[in-house]
């Protein structure tokens, strides 16, 4: 179900859209035509933004099956911030096992080459190079430390806002939405 969500669910959905539309704002200039001009530029960007999620997700969710890895986030016990920050980032690299033992996140790895390589299949020449990939990768990973430090501070941060009296939207989610912050 975990899967399902990742990859299906609205979150999957409506992030792709938000980059596209910021994509839209202004594209690379060596873009052709029909990349950088009207809705048909947007669905380029919106189906280059769903493929990349899509197979970051299904090679993450079929290493983690494969190789037993669990690697759902589990927060600090820590107080400190620089420790817990740590322990964030850290998260990127090493995941735990099935029986819950530290090992290397190859599900993590294996991710960002998924959303790294797949735009070459389809982008514009010039930009589906190895190079860029490897900086797709890159970007990739620092995503994936980026939801871990959220998944770490955001609780801290609802009661900050709440017990200052600072207005926080707080959107009514539904459960299963969420599902993959675990």
């Amino acid at each position: 179900m975990d899967y399902a969500v990742a990859a299906f669910g609205p979150r999957a959905l409506l992030t792709p859209a938000l980059g596209s539309a910021f994509a839209m704002l202004n594209p690379p200039k060596a873009y052709p035509k029909e990349w950088r001009q009207g809705m048909g530029a947007f669905g380029r960007f919106y189906g280059s933004g769903l493929a990349t999620r899509m197979s970051e997700q299904s090679a993450r969710f079929l290493t983690a099956a494969i190789l037993r890895e669990d690697f759902r986030y589990r927060p600090s016990a820590s107080k400190n911030p620089l420790a817990r920050s740590l322990h964030a980032v850290a998260f990127t690299l090493v995941d735990k096992s099935d029986s819950g033992h530290d090992r290397i996140a190859f599900s993590n790895f294996a991710a960002a080459a998924a959303g790294g390589f797949t735009p070459n299949l389809y982008m514009p020449a010039g930009y589906n190079t190895r190079s860029r990939a490897e900086t797709r990768m890159a970007f990739a990973f620092g995503g994936f430390a980026i939801r871990n430090l959220t998944r770490e501070f955001v609780p801290e941060l609802f009661k900050i806002t709440h017990k200052r009296h600072i207005p926080f939207p707080r959107i009514p989610i539904p459960a299963w939405w969420t599902s993959g912050w675990r």
